[in-house]
């Protein structure tokens, strides 16, 4: 991730925080020039993270006003059409715990496990790499991912891939820029081994995601499954009617 993003990302982290101590009944932010001087950050990297902001819907910029919180919006958990880190995603519907796990070579179990629940071709070409995440929300395990890549790539330990974001952790183990995403939402039904981590009964119905990220020359970097648990998770979604 360059230094600018990362700024940037840092600087919308800090305007949900400071949009979420503000006093109640007030949803308009503070001037731009205010706002950078509270955050001490330029007034280029502040209109680039309003403008994100903006673009989730969290704010609205209004001609001769100024920009009005969403609140609507932001109390909104669980939204998958926003572009989010599985972190903000998760701690947007509670407190969150997650187990992440390095990059391993595939597995006959792990493969025949995702070919089982996946009713969907994955596409990156075998031998794979497969990077397992487990999310709890309040201590109850809600959301279990597989990050997917092709063998060729950087080899990283658990403590390399702690505390990073999925695009981050994407970039570090392919050292490929993301450019987008294209996500499949797919019902499916659980398996013994998914009814166990989840606490389900076999073939009850569970929601799963398929990314595919390609990179800037629209390659194919990686892809992913993520499952949710329905028992804690419902995913919502923002639409801005212009």
């Amino acid at each position: 991730m360059s230094k600018r993003v990362s700024l940037v990302h840092i600087a919308e982290e800090q305007l949900l925080s400071l949009i979420r101590r503000l006093p109640k009944g007030t949803r308009k932010l503070p001037a731009e020039e205010e706002l950078c001087g509270q955050l001490s950050i330029s007034r280029a990297t502040l209109r680039e993270a309003l403008g994100q902001l903006a673009r989730a819907g969290f704010i609205t910029k209004r001609h001769g006003v100024g920009n009005i919180v969403n609140f609507s919006v932001l109390n909104t958990p669980m939204r998958f059409d926003e572009e989010l880190s599985m972190r903000r995603l998760l701690a947007s519907a509670g407190v969150t715990e997650t187990q992440r796990f390095a990059p391993v070579p595939e597995s006959e179990d792990t493969v025949s496990f995702l070919n089982g629940i996946a009713p969907c071709s994955i596409e990156i070409m075998h031998p794979w790499v497969i990077q397992e995440s487990r999310h709890f929300i309040n201590g109850v395990p809600a959301v279990w991912t597989f990050n997917i890549y092709p063998k060729a790539v950087r080899r990283l330990t658990d403590d390399d891939i702690q505390g990073l974001s999925f695009r981050e952790l994407v970039v570090a183990i392919t050292g490929a820029e993301i450019s987008h995403t294209i996500k499949a939402i797919i019902p499916t039904a659980a398996d013994s081994k998914l009814a166990n981590v989840f606490g389900l009964s076999e073939k009850d119905p569970v929601l799963m995601w398929y990314l595919r990220n390609f990179g800037l020359d629209d390659e194919l970097l990686s892809c992913g499954v993520t499952i949710f648990n329905p028992r804690v998770v419902t995913l919502n979604s923002f639409n801005r009617w212009d």
